[in-house]
C-alpha cells in the first residue's frame, strides 16, 4: 500500500521543516489568532488556549517557534507559502519581512508534575516550577534562534526600566552568559529533583535559585549582527506552554496565577485540553461566556489579564464555526493530497475531486417496491389521487428549484410519503375517525393545515432512505468535514480511510474517484471503530449515554411524517435546571464534562425554541455516523435533567443493544 499522511499528525509525520510548513493550513490562526492580535490580546497577557486532543494547539504552537518562522521567510518568493506568511503577518508575528518574536515551546509532561511531589509547602514548590519553566524557556529561545542562524554571541537582551542591576541575577545582558546562567539554574533545579531526599527548605531559599526571575526582568531579545545583514532589530519573546493538563490541578491554577501577572513583558501562552478545568461548573460556566467576567483564580481579571481561546465546538456563533471549519478542512486535505504518492502525480489537487456526489437511483426492483409501499400508504391514510398528484407537483415545484445534485426518483418518492403522511398527521382528529379505508375526500378540507415541500422534507426522505434502502447520506466533502466535529483529528481520521480506498483502487487499476456508496461504507465503519475505541475518562458512561440518545434520536428521526425535517441529533434539558446540575446531578456533571472535552458530545447552551431556553447535548460526528443521524443541526428531543441522568450508566455490551453494534450495511 502506498504511504498515507492523513494517518499521521503533521507533527508527527513531518520532520523536515520545508514539508510541515508546506501542509500546515493558515486558516486556523486566521480565526481563531489574528482576532486577538489585533488588539495585543495574544501577545501582553496570559493565554488560555483549551480544545480537545486533536484540534490543533500543538502545530500553532509550533508554527511561532523561531526557527520557524526563519524557514518560512527563506521561502517569501514561493507562492505555495504566500498565505501562511501573509497570516502570520496578520498575527503580527511577521513586520516587513522578519520576525517579531522569539517564540520557543515547553511540553509539560517532561517532568514538571514530579515538583509537585516534593514534600514542600505548595508556595515553594510553585516558586521551583515557576524556576523551572523560565530557566527552560531561555535555553530554548536560544536554541530556537541558533536553528534560525543566530549565534548567542549576537544576542543581547534589553532589561525591562529600572532592572539593569537585576539582570546580574539572570547572567547579565549577554547572550552567552545569559545562557551559561540558565544552564545552571536548570542543573541545580534537577538535582533537587533527582535527589534520594529532599533539600531542607532553608537551604532553597537562601540559594541563588530564589532571584533567577527572568520573566520579570527581560524586555527584549536584541539580533545585534543577524546572518542577513549588519542591521540589528529587536524580538519580543515568547513562551508556550503546551499540554498543561498533565500538571497537577492545583499545580496548575497556581501556575496560572503566577502567569497571569502583569509585571512580565515576556508573551505567554497556556495550551491544554479542556478537561484541565477545575470542575465541570467551571467548565460549562466558561462554555456559556467565553469571555466570562468572572474570574478564573482570585484577583484575575479576565478580560484585562487573561485571553482565552476555545478550539471546540460550542463556544462561538455554531454557523460561523461550522463554515470556518469547512474552510480549514478542505484546505487542509489539499495540502495533505499533495503529499499523497499515486495521487498528486495523477493530477488530483484537491481533495473533493476523488468524492464522487453522483447518486443513483436506487434499481428498478427496489424502485418499484418503493411505489407500492407508498400506495399501501396512501390507502392507509385514505389520501385520492388528486390530492396525492398535489402533493407530488409539490415536490417537483421544490426539486426542480433546489440546487441538491441528488435528486432522484426514488427521493421524490419518499418526499410524497412524508407529506401523505403530515397531512394525516395535521387533519382534525374526529375528522380523520368518520373514514375506513374507502375514504373519500373530506368536505372540510380548510381544516387541513397547508403543506409545503422544503429542504426539511428532502432531508427527512434522505434519512429515510438511507436507513431502509443504504442509499448513500454521508458522502462528499462537506459531509466529510461536519462529521468531523470541527476537530482537525478527527477529520485527518476520517479522510485517512477515503485515501486508503482510493490508493487501493489505484493499485488495481481503477478510477481513484469513490462513489457516495462507497464513501458512506467506509466513513461510517471508521466511526464504528473509533467509537469502540475510546478509552478517555468516564468513556464507559459516555457510551453508553450516547447509545441510549442515539435510538431515541433515530426512533425520532424514522417517524412517518418526519415531524423533525432531517431529524433529531440531540436531546434538550431546561438550561436553568442545566445550570444547576454539578449540585443536582454531579456524577452526570462529571460525565458530560468528559463528554464535551473528548467530542462525544457537544453542549450548547442558552438555545432559545418553543419560547423556551434549552442546553442542547448534541452528538458528536463519529456517533452520528455510526448510528445513522442527521449532520443537520437543531433538531432535538425535549427531556429533563433527571432522565438524561438515568441514560448515563455504562454499557454492558453493544451486542444485541437495540442492534447498536451492526455495522453499517449489515441487515439487523
Amino acid at each position: 500500500m502506498l504511504n498515507n499522511p492523513f494517518e499521521k499528525r503533521a507533527s508527527e509525520y513531518f520532520r523536515n521543516e520545508d514539508a510541515f510548513l508546506s501542509v500546515v493550513s493558515p486558516e486556523p490562526l486566521a480565526i481563531f489568532l489574528k482576532p486577538h492580535a489585533v488588539t495585543d490580546g495574544l501577545y501582553d497577557r496570559l493565554v488560555l488556549m483549551r480544545g480537545a486532543p486533536g484540534s490543533g494547539k500543538t502545530t500553532m504552537a509550533q508554527l511561532f517557534e523561531y526557527h520557524r518562522i526563519a524557514t518560512l521567510l527563506r521561502h517569501t518568493g514561493n507562492a505555495s507559502y504566500t498565505p501562511l506568511i501573509a497570516t502570520l503577518v496578520d498575527c503580527r508575528a511577521i513586520e516587513e519581512g522578519r520576525p517579531t518574536l522569539v517564540g520557543c515551546r515547553l511540553a509539560l509532561e517532561s517532568g514538571y508534575r514530579d515538583v509537585w511531589q516534593f514534600p514542600y509547602p505548595d508556595e515553594l514548590k510553585t516558586r521551583l516550577l515557576t524556576r523551572l519553566i523560565q530557566a527552560r524557556a531561555v535555553l530554548a529561545w536560544f536554541r530556537n534562534l541558533e536553528l534560525g542562524g543566530v549565534k548567542p554571541e549576537n544576542v543581547r537582551l534589553v532589561p525591562r526600566g529600572g532592572h539593569a542591576a537585576a539582570a546580574e541575577a539572570i547572567g547579565g545582558v549577554l547572550g552567552p552568559d545569559v545562557l551559561e546562567r540558565s544552564r545552571i539554574v536548570e542543573r541545580e533545579l534537577y538535582d533537587i529533583a533527582a535527589a534520594l531526599l529532599p533539600s531542607p527548605v532553608a537551604a532553597l531559599e537562601h540559594s541563588d535559585i530564589g532571584t533567577y526571575r527572568p520573566f520579570d526582568i527581560i524586555e527584549q531579545i536584541k539580533i545585534e549582527s543577524p546572518p542577513e545583514g549588519p542591521e540589528g532589530f529587536a524580538l519580543r519573546p515568547l513562551v508556550i506552554l503546551d499540554d498543561a493538563q498533565t500538571l497537577h490541578p492545583t499545580q496548575f491554577a497556581a501556575l496560572q496565577a503566577w502567569l497571569a501577572r502583569r509585571e512580565p513583558r515576556v508573551a505567554r501562552w497556556v495550551l491544554s485540553w479542556l478537561d484541565v478545568m477545575i470542575s465541570p461548573e467551571e467548565a460549562f460556566r466558561a462554555r456559556r461566556q467565553a469571555e466570562s467576567d468572572q474570574p478564573e483564580q482570585p484577583g484575575i481579571a479576565s478580560d484585562r489579564d487573561v485571553t482565552r481561546i476555545f478550539l471546540q465546538s460550542g463556544y462561538t456563533e455554531r454557523k460561523k464555526e461550522r463554515r470556518a471549519f469547512r474552510k480549514t478542512a478542505k484546505d487542509m486535505a489539499n495540502r495533505y493530497l499533495l503529499q499523497t504518492p499515486g495521487l498528486a502525480v495523477r493530477g488530483f489537487l484537491r481533495f473533493e475531486e476523488i468524492l464522487s456526489t453522483a447518486v443513483p437511483s436506487l434499481p428498478p426492483g427496489k424502485l418499484a417496491e418503493l411505489e407500492r409501499e407508498v400506495k399501501r400508504d396512501q390507502k392507509r391514510y385514505g389520501i385520492t389521487d388528486q390530492h396525492r398528484a398535489t402533493f407530488e407537483a409539490k415536490v417537483k415545484t421544490y426539486t426542480t428549484s433546489t440546487k441538491s445534485d441528488d435528486v432522484t426518483e426514488d427521493l421524490k418518492l419518499t418526499m410524497t410519503r412524508v407529506l401523505m403522511a403530515r397531512y394525516d398527521k395535521r387533519r382534525m382528529p374526529q375528522q380523520r375517525a368518520l373514514f375506513d379505508e374507502s375514504f373519500d375526500e373530506p368536505e372540510d378540507t380548510e381544516s387541513v393545515r397547508p403543506l409545503k415541500a422544503d429542504a426539511g422534507v428532502a432531508d427527512a426522505a434522505r434519512i429515510h432512505l438511507l436507513h431502509k434502502q443504504n442509499r448513500p447520506y454521508y458522502y462528499g466533502i462537506d459531509a466529510l468535514c461536519d462529521a468531523a466535529s470541527e476537530n482537525a483529528e478527527q477529520f485527518l481520521l476520517l479522510a485517512a480511510v477515503l485515501v486508503d480506498r482510493a490508493l487501493t483502487q489505484i493499485t488495481r487499476g481503477k478510477q481513484a474517484s469513490l462513489s457516495p456508496q462507497t464513501q458512506q461504507h467506509h466513513l461510517r465503519e471508521r466511526a464504528c471503530a473509533m467509537f469502540d475505541q475510546w478509552g478517555f475518562p468516564e468513556h464507559a458512561a459516555i457510551s453508553g449515554l450516547v447509545e441510549a440518545i442515539a435510538r431515541e434520536c433515530l426512533e425520532k428521526s424514522l417517524e412517518a411524517n418526519a415531524s423533525l425535517g432531517a431529524g433529531a441529533n440531540a436531546v434538550g434539558v431546561p438550561q436553568d435546571a442545566f445550570d444547576r446540575i454539578h449540585e443536582t446531578h454531579p456524577l452526570l456533571a462529571r460525565v458530560l464534562f468528559y463528554a464535551a472535552a473528548y467530542n462525544a458530545i457537544t453542549i450548547v447552551p442558552d438555545y432559545n425554541c418553543k419560547k423556551r431556553t434549552w442546553c442542547l447535548l448534541e452528538l458528536g460526528g463519529v456517533p452520528l455516523l455510526k448510528f445513522g443521524l442527521t449532520l443537520k443541526r437543531g433538531g432535538f428531543l425535549e427531556r429533563t435533567v433527571e432522565y438524561v441522568a438515568k441514560l448515563a450508566k455504562p454499557r454492558q455490551s453493544t451486542a444485541g443493544a437495540g442492534g447498536s453494534s451492526k455495522r453499517p450495511g449489515e441487515k439487523p
